[in-house]
């Protein structure tokens, strides 16, 4: 399968994409939503941004449609 390194429109809408960064300390996924109050339950998702809050700011290429309120952004480490 053939990637676009680059997201020119919106999947949802059509719209031009805007390109730019996603910054944050982490970022975690998960199936179910996360309840802890706490930081420990950040834990229970999978970490996809950053190594956790005591690491520091982490900026991730993005592109985002304003209209539909959608970011798009590659997870993980480069190889």
């Amino acid at each position: 399968m053939e990637t676009k390194s680059v997201v020119e429109v919106c999947p949802l809408c059509g719209s031009r994409m805007e390109k730019g960064y996603l910054a944050s300390a982490s970022a975690a996924w998960s199936e179910r939503k996360i309840s802890d109050w706490s930081l420990r339950g950040l834990w229970g998702g999978e970490l996809v941004i950053g190594e956790g809050f005591a690491f520091g700011i982490n900026n991730v290429e993005a592109y985002r449609c304003k209209k539909c309120r959608l970011v798009i952004f590659k997870y993980g480490k480069t190889k």
